[in-house]
């Protein structure tokens, strides 16, 4: 066992590297760095005097291949080792799929070009890979004869589940401002270059502000759980700490999205933060779900 907890975190932190990896590569304009040739960079197997660009895109696949080929040892060895765990069946074929279908995505990027919805939707399976990693390897730290659960009522149980899809929705808004080149085109918060606009400047401005209103509401479903929490569940420690840590991530997630807006979006470890905290938050809300289900 403590070789499959030690792997499944290393696992972990190698797809939380490629998440961050394609915001990089996206926030450089890296994403062509190898030309439209996949699995090859420009018709070779490493790349001859390479531009910035391109040793960000081949790093890129080179990193995704190893978290790839990661992903499907930790999904094949928890299935095995893990079976007194029920969840860990759909968590490992999530976890196979998940990476299976971003990589497929990616190089479909490269060879054909995607629109920005479809870039956005490779973000989006980024995400599901890093929660169902994130949570197996949670998994690998429970007991076999006493797993972590939290004894909750219906409505906070589908309070967790509503709020978690809801999370996963504003990943896609995010991702889909950043594929559309809209990051910057609002200047000031919480207005858009000093006006309250929503649909009448056009679609990269809706897609903005409607970013920015879906992002409020999750903060504002997030201060809604921690107070639910405090209020009733306060006794069960597991849930104590989940919502604090939800509300701080959230904070974090918030200060960093008006960062990004004051500062025109020229920090690259801004935008990092920002598309790292959501991503944390969705797999802690995912593995959340898994422990309040359990009777």
């Amino acid at each position: 066992m403590r070789k499959l907890r030690i792997f499944s975190i290393v696992t972990t932190v190698v797809v939380l590297f490629v998440l961050l990896q394609g915001s990089i590569v996206t926030k450089t304009g890296s994403g062509q760095g190898c030309g439209t040739t996949w699995p090859l960079c420009f018709g070779d197997v490493i790349p001859l005097n390479p531009t910035l660009e391109t040793i960000i895109e081949f790093t890129h696949r080179l990193i995704s291949s190893v978290a790839g080929m990661m992903v499907l040892i930790l999904s094949f060895w928890s299935w095995r080792k893990l079976k007194d765990i029920k969840e860990i069946k759909f968590f490992a074929i999530l976890a196979t799929a998940a990476i299976i279908i971003q990589g497929l995505m990616g190089a479909g990027q490269v060879v054909y070009g995607q629109p920005p919805l479809i870039m956005a939707l490779h973000f989006g399976f980024s995400a599901i890979s890093l929660a169902a990693v994130f949570t197996i390897t949670l998994f690998t730290f429970e007991k076999k004869e006493r797993p972590l659960k939290a004894t909750v009522g219906k409505a906070f149980y589908r309070f967790i589940v509503a709020i978690t899809i809801y999370a996963y929705a504003v990943i896609y808004t995010g991702a889909f401002v950043k594929h559309m080149g809209a990051a910057t085109v609002c200047t000031g918060f919480p207005m858009c270059n000093g006006e309250l606009v929503l649909f009448s400047e056009g679609m990269i401005v809706f897609a903005q502000m409607f970013h920015r209103l879906s992002g409020m509401l999750l903060a504002l479903l997030i201060v809604v759980l921690f107070i639910w929490i405090v209020k009733m569940y306060r006794s069960q420690r597991f849930l104590w700490w989940i919502g604090w840590f939800c509300l701080s991530l959230v904070v974090i997630q918030f200060l960093s999205g008006i960062s990004m807006v004051l500062t025109y979006n020229q920090h690259l470890t801004i935008g990092i933060i920002h598309a790292l905290t959501i991503s944390i938050l969705f797999s802690v809300l995912t593995y959340t779900i898994v422990v309040t289900r359990r009777k």
